[in-house]
């Protein structure tokens, strides 16, 4: 695992062996009541790219022309 430190508007890029891109950016962060911190993070990424939450199970995989459920969204 590799571990950075980044301010806010800083990022990464994941860039796959097929050459699809993955920016990761750190959009904002915040303590909670608790002083805990905590990171909002944007991703963006092809729609073809499941991204999740890794506490989550996969629920959902959405192919190509199909519509989210839960939002609504078409992917096609």
């Amino acid at each position: 695992m590799l571990i950075l430190s980044r301010k806010v508007n800083e990022g990464l890029v994941l860039t796959c062996p097929d050459g699809t891109r993955i920016d990761v950016m750190v959009t904002d962060i915040r303590k909670l009541a608790s002083g805990r911190p905590v990171a909002k993070i944007g991703i963006g990424a092809p729609r073809t790219v499941l991204v999740r939450r890794n506490e989550l199970p996969d629920l959902h995989v959405f192919t190509e022309g199909t519509t989210d459920a839960a939002t609504g969204d078409s992917d096609g």
